[in-house]
């Protein structure tokens, strides 16, 4: 099913006016494409964390970085700043400022400037400093980390830390790491952080449950004389379509204010949308309970025979 006849089944709904994509319904009437595609995303979010890993289950990688050295400048004792050249990956890792006793972090960089976790303890107010990578932010579609986590082509697998503190007390051999959220460009975003910055470049694999994209207008038609179906498939399991997403795509859109226009009655009919939540209760009930690679309540275990212990 193409992104665009999703779209039509939702308008199907609408009196004729605004039926039509594109949009042709003239000012008596507002365009609901832009809330059938926030409702159709905001579906796909529930999906994709709420649904089964195999519909939303990637193979990811973590790149950790060698010590790299960056000129910087603008250093005061007792600031909070450093200006610098200093790569966007760079943001939540260690950096060694040139006169500071201890290292610092860099909780984020904007331009050319970065801003520090601690006070720069020196009066040294330029040279080289060292970024010490032991933090890696993910990929924005990333929801949750699963486990193993493990060293790139290699059996070695990490031990996961259930806080900063605890990362910070790892000791011995093992490498452990934790997935903490951060604010990047105004955007939450998720970093893996691992007890220890890495001396050579290090990659760890894993597998994530990822988010399921974001539709967009440009999914719908293409702006071309006739607006043509661009062909662009719903990211939904075929079987999920009628059964999941569906329902829960009509319940966000029939919630949207939009739908009435002052007062005219946008739904062909008025009862259709207490009809739809009904049906998206129930679609959110399959959807958390298909998870066949989660842990079950219940087990089954061998009958106790004799001899047999």
């Amino acid at each position: 099913m193409t992104v665009r006849e999703t779209i039509a089944t939702m308008l199907s709904y609408l009196r004729v006016e605004q039926r039509a994509i594109p949009y042709a319904g003239g000012s008596d009437y507002e365009d609901p494409l832009p809330d059938a595609l926030a409702a159709c995303n905001a579906a796909l979010q529930q999906m994709a964390a709420l649904g089964p890993l195999f519909a939303a289950k990637q193979q990811r990688s973590a790149y950790f970085r060698a010590p790299t050295p960056v000129a910087v400048s603008g250093l005061t004792h007792g600031g909070m700043t450093a200006t610098g050249s200093f790569p966007s990956w760079a943001a939540g890792c260690w950096v060694d400022l040139p006169g500071d006793p201890a290292m610092n972090r860099i909780l984020s960089i904007t331009g050319s400037t970065a801003t520090l976790q601690f006070p720069h303890l020196s009066s040294t107010t330029s040279g080289t400093a060292t970024v010490n990578v032991d933090t890696v932010e993910l990929d924005g579609d990333i929801i949750t980390v699963l486990e193993p986590v493990r060293f790139r082509g290699s059996k070695r697998v990490l031990i996961a830390a259930g806080s900063r503190d605890e990362l910070s007390q790892s000791c011995g051999g093992d490498v452990r790491y934790f997935i903490e959220s951060a604010i990047s460009n105004h955007a939450v975003k998720l970093r893996m952080m691992i007890s220890g910055y890495v001396s050579t470049d290090t990659v760890l694999e894993f597998q994530a449950r990822t988010a399921l994209g974001e539709l967009t207008r440009a999914d719908v038609y293409n702006n071309d004389a006739g607006h043509t179906d661009p062909g662009v498939a719903l990211p939904v399991p075929a079987n999920f379509v009628e059964s999941i997403f569906l329902p829960l795509a009509l319940d966000a859109f029939f919630a949207k204010p939009t739908i009435t226009n002052y007062d005219i009655p946008s739904l062909r009919n008025q009862d259709a949308p207490a009809l739809i939540h009904q049906q998206a209760q129930t679609a959110l009930v399959l959807l958390e309970r298909m998870r066949p690679q989660g842990r079950k309540p219940t087990g089954l275990w061998p009958a106790w025979s004799a001899g047999r212990y």
